[in-house]
């Protein structure tokens, strides 16, 4: 399994990007970061894309990924969610007045809309061109899960944007062949206030949680917030288990 990190981080500036994954280079796994880190061509390779959360962060893209297969001569685009999350952006993003719903408009170049919505229901698995996707929730503000995706005998669990939760681990814990798990640390140790009150974690509560999956592979911690990088890096890498990593906006083999 191949995998791309396009944006690793919960803010953006000229050097950091807004969290955004693809796998083998069709699938991906939030859209804070796709369009404008990828060519027209490669957004053409994507057949569907899984919301962990409505949050800004995780879905700026999405609206111009959309846009763009508008003018493709491809296949339409599949936007997975779990129900409750697929609710919020069809109110308030693809509504026809923040943006258009281009489900209801028909591609001149296709003769099909561009884009169709699957709302997943949670614990179930859902397959999708042979990958299993099997969402499951989180605890952060508001609706929001993250995702296992499973493809070609491995899996790899995305939390999303989570605060210490339990229901994903259960399920990664019985899972086989997980190969990675991608989580959060999006401020530091002296800012655990902030992390609980916002739903999410730090490097301290991170490594609480690394004490419920007993999975072994490596378990990331993304979605890092630019002021604090440094210190979420460094309290991350003094963590006392190996598989304990920072995720880097780099390309990885699985």
């Amino acid at each position: 399994m191949r995998l791309k990190v396009l944006g690793a981080y919960g803010a953006s500036d000229a050097e950091h990007n807004l969290t955004g994954y693809l796998i083998d280079d069709w699938l991906a796994v939030d859209a804070g970061t796709l369009t404008s880190k990828l060519s027209f061509a490669q957004q053409a390779r994507i057949q569907a894309v899984f919301i962990t959360h409505p949050h800004a962060d995780h879905i700026r893209d999405l609206p111009h990924l959309i846009h763009n297969r508008f003018s493709q001569s491809v296949a339409a685009l599949t936007v997975f969610a779990a129900k409750d999350v697929m609710e919020l952006l069809s109110k308030n993003i693809f509504n026809g007045v923040v943006w258009p719903d281009f489900a209801a408009l028909t591609s001149p170049f296709t003769g099909k809309p561009p884009v169709q919505y699957r709302a997943l229901t949670s614990g179930k698995k859902t397959m999708f061109n042979n990958v299993g996707l099997t969402v499951i929730p989180v605890d952060h503000q508001g609706p929001a899960s993250g995702v296992i995706v499973e493809i070609n005998g491995q899996a790899i669990t995305f939390t999303g944007d989570t605060g210490p939760t339990h229901e994903i681990w259960k399920r990664t814990n019985k899972t086989p062949n997980v190969v990675a798990v991608i989580s959060e640390a999006s401020f530091p140790n002296d800012q655990q206030t902030l992390a609980d009150e916002s739903g999410h974690l730090s490097p301290q509560t991170f490594g609480d949680e690394l004490k419920k999956i007993t999975v072994d592979a490596p378990i990331y911690a993304s979605h890092r917030k630019i002021p604090f990088e440094r210190d979420i890096e460094s309290q991350i890498r003094n963590l006392r288990d190996r598989r304990a990593r920072v995720l880097l906006e780099k390309n990885y083999t699985l």
